[in-house]
């Protein structure tokens, strides 16, 4: 008697999961609807509340894109002379450091010349390229003084 009631408990069971499904396949339309629909409304009041936040967080990532990644060669032509120096004793720090890498104090040697590019790019700007002339360097040298 508990064998008939289970099966007939089964049969019961797949009959609603399968009438569930069918009904799902047969509105399949109009749930996507209502889902979409109410995703945008709940964005849509998120982003009403939250405008500010939203804002600021889009002019930032407009300040990073204009500026370029970090370190990269469009970072090092935007950047300022203050900037490129602070990054820079960073950089310096990580190098000093013995207890890091070998390979990636390399890589920071190779930044701390690139750093030092920049820098003298944007301070020798519209300055002409002198040559040493200093005796004391050389008797070959002429000297200025």
């Amino acid at each position: 008697m508990n064998e008939k009631r289970v099966t007939v408990k089964k049969s019961e069971d797949n009959l609603e999961k399968t009438g569930f499904i069918e009904w799902v396949k047969e509105h399949k339309v109009q749930l996507l609807l209502a889902g979409i629909s109410v995703t945008t409304l709940f964005l849509t009041i998120l982003g009403l509340k939250n405008k500010d936040a939203i804002n600021e967080l889009w002019n930032s990532l407009k300040k990073q894109i204009e500026k370029g990644a970090l370190y990269s060669d469009k970072w090092f032509s935007k950047a300022s002379v203050e900037e490129l120096e602070a990054a820079r004793e960073l950089v310096h720090t990580d190098y000093l450091n013995p207890k890091l890498d070998t390979d990636y104090r390399n890589q920071c040697w190779n930044l701390m010349t690139r750093f030092d590019n920049a820098i003298r790019k944007i301070n020798c700007q519209g300055k002409e390229i002198g040559f040493p002339v200093h005796s004391e360097n050389g008797w070959h040298l002429p000297s200025d003084d």
